[in-house]
């Protein structure tokens, strides 16, 4: 018997509509075609702390040591 890969990878690139817009980045190559080769464990941070979708984009700015939080 055969143990895949497991490999943590952002939901959203498996299609789902967890992104900040309500929308996803599916990327067929990695769902399609690595996608039989591993086992994905799909997370979402922002979706996982409670943040909602869709939600207010957001990023860090400024210093790496002290980064700013900057919303839209």
């Amino acid at each position: 018997m055969t143990t895949q890969i497991r490999i943590v990878i952002s939901s959203c690139l498996l299609g789902n509509h967890v992104r900040y817009d309500g929308g996803h980045k599916l990327d067929l190559f990695i769902r399609d075609t690595l996608g039989a080769f591993v086992e994905y464990v799909p997370v979402c941070p922002e979706a996982e702390c409670g943040l909602g979708i869709p939600r207010e984009a957001m990023r860090l700015e400024g210093d790496v040591e002290n980064p700013r939080l900057v919303t839209d």
